[in-house]
């Protein structure tokens, strides 16, 4: 008996607006200042934008000096005479024929009467009949 003439006793007492946690009165208040970002975009060079190539002195579209460079390089090192790349055919020429390098002016006498098939030179009859000259003067003793 005693212990809910205790509860009831105290439930009267307590003001409810006492138990209710209260607000405090202060806001932390957020800086008006604001830290801008600087103002640092670069600039994307356009595309069709033709440069010269320092390492070929070709000129490339688009500042791209791989393959473009490559080939322009390459195209300009045709031969005048012929339009083959002579390099090409070095390795085969020194090969297969034991020549230092190719020589147009010998395996095309006529560059007009050129004949290829894919990157292969279709040799005309009287260069044929050269290298096997050559290759029988080599042989004999």
């Amino acid at each position: 008996d005693s212990v809910d003439v205790l509860v009831g006793d105290s439930l009267d007492t307590v003001d409810p607006l006492d138990i209710i946690k209260q607000v405090p009165d202060s806001v932390e208040e957020v800086p008006d200042t604001v830290e801008e970002v600087p103002y640092s975009i670069e600039e994307v060079p356009d595309v069709d934008k033709v440069v010269d190539c320092p390492r070929c002195g070709m000129f490339h579209t688009s500042s791209i000096f791989g393959e473009a460079c490559y080939q322009a390089r390459r195209n300009a090192q045709r031969c005048a005479s012929c339009g083959l790349l002579h390099e090409d055919y070095d390795i085969p020429a020194r090969f297969f024929l034991d020549m230092d390098k190719f020589d147009c002016e010998f395996f095309i006498p006529d560059v007009e009467k050129l004949e290829m098939r894919g990157e292969t030179i279709i040799l005309p009859e009287q260069v044929v009949k050269k290298l096997e000259e050559m290759k029988q003067a080599k042989n004999s003793p």
